[in-house]
């Protein structure tokens, strides 16, 4: 019996899709002429059809599966919104694109998102045809699995996860455990199919920054900072997860009047506009509101110049704990998200259920607070970050 994802007005039809899935994959897709006893792949299709997060994440696999199968081709199957992140990525041999309609976050109409998906898929259909895969791996464990392209492509073998729908599709499909589990222990479940043993110490995070980035072209588009500084996100892909204008406000005013830090705001809304209006003091020219106005390989090379950065539980705080000391607040999310950093990450988080879990990087440390938006969090985060005095 599948355990899916979701609302009862989501649950019951991938029942009823499911039921006609099944008698289809058993008639037919599942008697498929394939090769099974593959000892040596020669290539791979990774399925990752959810954000930049993700998409960041996913390709510390890359570097594992090479490492086991040194002549294998990976093939990616990403959403165009992801480009910036694998355009420049040597474990990828080619990234085809489709834009799935639950992860689209443009602004434009449900109707809109499925056009779109159906035309991407319309377009990447000729080039996952090209070749034969010995395995499809599709590492989406919540929505936008990407099982449907299964039946169109020559696959030998299909691992994923069926908790929202086309299960029936995969050669081995997998559940979520009930208990807390960090989403890289799924990803291990899924290697394991294929050969390749791994744990969280194994995982060396990495990101390869375009050569077109530098500092010049970056001062073409803001005043870079005259000292030190912060890089500050305080925007997350949920809004659920977003801290109000008025505490990152306070947070960022006790630091200009504490320290010597300038603050580089780096969003892509106007969320930022709204804190710095709630900054009510002299600063002369020490806030510098980048939102918008530089890319993601800009933000990862200011970020090596960072002396901290303080996120949310979103794409930059994975970004950034690559290249710099990292301080990070998660509200309703923990331990399948805590991240995996190069650098030391201070991580304040209101999640009960991962409290005590024992997580297998040591250069992360975790503060388990109930409310968040308080005087005392504000005051772990200030004593968390160097200081850097006025005079300085």
């Amino acid at each position: 019996m599948r355990k899916y994802c979701g609302t009862p007005r989501e649950t019951i039809p991938f029942t009823v899709m499911d039921f006609f899935v099944d008698i289809y994959a058993k008639l037919f897709f599942k008697r498929r002429a394939r090769n099974i006893n593959v000892t040596s792949p020669e290539r791979i299709l990774i399925a990752s059809l959810g954000h930049l997060g993700d998409a960041l994440t996913v390709t510390y696999l890359f570097p594992l599966i090479k490492k086991k199968y040194p002549d294998v081709k990976i093939d990616l199957l990403a959403p165009t919104w992801c480009e910036a992140v694998n355009k420049y990525n040597p474990y990828i041999d080619r990234t085809i694109y489709i834009n799935h309609y639950q992860t689209n976050r443009k602004k434009i109409s449900r109707w809109e998102k499925i056009k779109e998906h159906y035309r991407t898929f319309r377009e990447a259909l000729p080039l996952l045809q090209q070749y034969s895969y010995d395995y499809y791996i599709d590492i989406r464990y919540s929505d936008a699995v990407a099982h449907f392209v299964l039946p169109y492509i020559k696959v030998g073998k299909a691992f994923g996860f069926a908790r929202r729908g086309l299960g029936g599709l995969l050669d081995k499909e997998f559940d979520v455990p009930t208990e807390e589990f960090h989403h890289f222990d799924m990803y291990f479940m899924l290697l394991h199919e294929i050969g390749i043993e791994g744990k969280l110490t194994d995982v060396e995070p990495y990101f390869n920054i375009s050569s077109g980035a530098t500092f010049e072209k970056i001062k073409t588009k803001i005043t870079l900072p005259r000292g030190a500084y912060l890089m500050v996100f305080p925007e997350s892909g949920g809004e659920h997860k977003q801290l109000s204008p008025a505490f990152w406000a306070s947070v960022l005013t006790e630091i200009l009047e504490k320290t010597g830090y300038y603050i580089l705001l780096c969003g892509q809304t106007g969320l930022s506009k709204k804190i710095w209006d709630l900054i009510d003091i002299p600063t002369a020219n020490r806030v510098i509101d980048s939102s918008g106005k530089i890319n993601i390989h800009e933000i990862a090379l200011l970020s090596q110049k960072a002396s901290f950065a303080l996120t949310l539980d979103s794409f930059p705080e994975h970004l950034c704990c690559i290249f710099s000391k990292t301080v990070s607040v998660y509200k309703g999310t923990g331990y399948p998200f805590f991240p995996l950093a190069n650098f030391p990450v201070y991580l304040i988080h209101n999640h009960k259920p991962s409290v005590g879990l024992p997580f297998d990087r040591d250069n992360v440390e975790l503060v388990y607070r109930e409310n968040l938006e308080t005087p005392e969090i504000k005051e772990l985060i200030l004593n968390r970050v160097s200081p850097v005095t006025v005079d300085e």
